[in-house]
């Protein structure tokens, strides 16, 4: 039976090919054909992606990563603990403790979502079975779920964690080699230290755990040492763009754009909502298209099992080749019919009256730095009010493997994506196109509304919906004040890459 995702491509290449018919009567049947075709073909996959057993389980990369969190976190504390002397006796001990038990109980709480996922995941169960035993609570359920999977993964994990939790003391040498190995391959972070520490204390390698502890401290101590760095630059930074959002309100002229510049803000020329919905609708079924075929290609490929190089190269041309096309559209559609140059069409300026391209870069830095303080906010109000847990973004699992394996190449291809590829490909779209086309038919708040909203809604990020809106809108507004979309590509590339750092602070090992 042919996949029906494929049966939408073959209508997509009869539409196309009728639209290039020079009988005019009839390409305009086959292009208004496509239209509606291609609307039909996004909500289609947005409906099954919103249906899809991955999305079962909610919040799950989120709380998979506030776990992580969580688990360093007490691992510092549990160093500290064995290692400070103020800590040698007395009630700070129990406090202590509870806080380690407390945090340890909410990293089991957070993990039983993606646990119990279905399709089940073995290494979340076998990381909910680890965390468990840390802290004494029954593992009975979660092992024979493990055990059901009945898959080559679940049966290798079913029987290390027997070996490691029931056998570890009637298994010889070899065997036990054999064990810490697998426990090595299969575990990483917190879950591969504890593991072996419990192995090296039962079967009594004194010398084994003395250097698995060790390694064990200094990992905390980085990590204690880098989280105070960065809450350090967080503060400073936020501190700056409170002046920077100050200076804006008390210092800078109320009026946004002034009556003479704002044909400067807005699009050439009206293009029409219809060609602004087509140009849209267009790049979301091109991208969804070539996601079809991609995952159909690579469908038992597994990339963070490629290594974090392969994942990172990936990740760069699956974002080139799904994203770029937009930009494409945005030219064939709405600029060259119009005789629009390209630069001109998008305001990608280098210079607007006195402001050079020095002056528009900094321009960008203080936008970056107006939007920690904004969106710091956003994300306190989506927590309480709307019941958000964070980003549920797929490709944050992609970003944390980078992080963990610490592979420079790695890094920089991820730097290069996020901080420099995609602030280009969506700020050309959605201020460069969208928002300037906007500009033309309304005011700056209906335009900054519906634009922001757009850009946030795409990322289908339920989590992030409303700090990415808050960026939106953000960004806008630094269009409105400089007349150009570069300072907005700059504020965009340090958000990214500023959020990557600070992943790859708090995660590396």
């Amino acid at each position: 039976m042919a996949d029906p995702n494929f049966l939408w491509l073959y209508g997509f290449v009869l539409l196309i090919g009728g639209s290039l018919f020079t009988k005019k009567k009839f390409k305009r049947a086959c292009t208004g054909a496509l239209l509606i075709y291609a609307t039909a073909f996004v909500f289609q996959g947005l409906w099954g992606s919103s249906h899809s057993p991955a999305k079962s389980a909610k919040g799950g990369l989120s709380s998979s990563n506030n776990a992580d969190l969580l688990l360093k976190f007490e691992s510092a504390i549990n160093t500290f603990q064995r290692n400070a002397s103020m800590l040698t006796s007395g009630q700070p001990i129990d406090v202590v403790n509870k806080q380690r038990e407390s945090m340890l109980v909410q990293a089991e709480e957070l993990l039983k979502k993606p646990a119990f996922a279905s399709p089940a995941e073995p290494k979340a169960l076998m990381r909910v079975i680890i965390i468990a035993h840390e802290i004494g609570h029954p593992t009975k359920t979660y092992r024979e779920r493990l055990a059901k999977l009945n898959t080559e993964k679940s049966k290798e994990l079913s029987q290390m964690l027997d070996d490691l939790y029931d056998n570890a003391k009637a298994l010889d040498s070899e065997k036990l080699k054999a064990l810490a190995k697998k426990i090595e391959t299969e575990c990483s972070g917190w879950y591969k230290s504890v593991s072996l520490m419990r192995l090296y204390r039962v079967t009594k390698q004194n010398e084994a755990l003395k250097q698995v502890t060790e390694d064990f401290d200094q990992s905390n101590m980085r990590f204690v040492a880098r989280s105070l760095m960065l809450a350090g630059f967080v503060i400073f930074a936020f501190l700056g763009g409170l002046i920077v959002i100050l200076a804006t309100l008390f210092i800078l002229p109320r009026r946004v754009t002034a009556p003479e510049h704002r044909e400067q803000v807005a699009s050439p020329q009206k293009y029409g909502l219809l060609t602004i919905y087509a140009v849209f609708i267009g790049w979301l079924a091109t991208q969804q298209a070539v996601g079809v075929i991609v995952q159909t290609a690579l469908k038992d490929v597994h990339l963070l099992q490629q290594g974090a190089i392969v994942a990172g190269t990936a990740t760069f041309l699956l974002y080139l080749i799904t994203n770029g096309p937009g930009v494409l559209w945005v030219y064939f559609l709405a600029l060259k019919p119009r005789a629009i140059k390209f630069l001109d069409g998008i305001r990608l300026r280098f210079k607007v009256d006195r402001n050079g391209p020095f002056r528009l870069i900094v321009y960008g830095v203080l936008t970056w730095l107006a939007a920690i303080p904004c969106v710091v906010v956003a994300y306190l109000i989506a927590a309480k009010y709307l019941g958000s847990t964070g980003s549920n973004n797929p490709i944050i699992s992609i970003v944390m493997h980078a992080a963990r394996t610490n592979n420079i190449a790695a890094t920089l291809i991820f730097y290069a994506t996020l901080g420099i590829l995609a602030p280009i490909c969506e700020e050309i779209l959605f201020r460069g196109f969208l928002y300037t086309a906007l500009r033309r038919y309304w005011g700056i708040l209906p335009s900054m509304l519906l634009s922001a909203g757009l850009f946030a809604g795409i990322h289908l990020d339920a989590g992030g919906f409303l700090p990415l809106m808050t960026l939106g809108m953000l960004f806008a507004f630094t269009l409105e004040r400089t007349r150009s979309i570069l300072p907005c590509m700059i504020a965009h590339g340090l958000w990214n890459s500023g959020t990557f750092t600070m992943v790859l602070l708090l995660f590396s090992p």
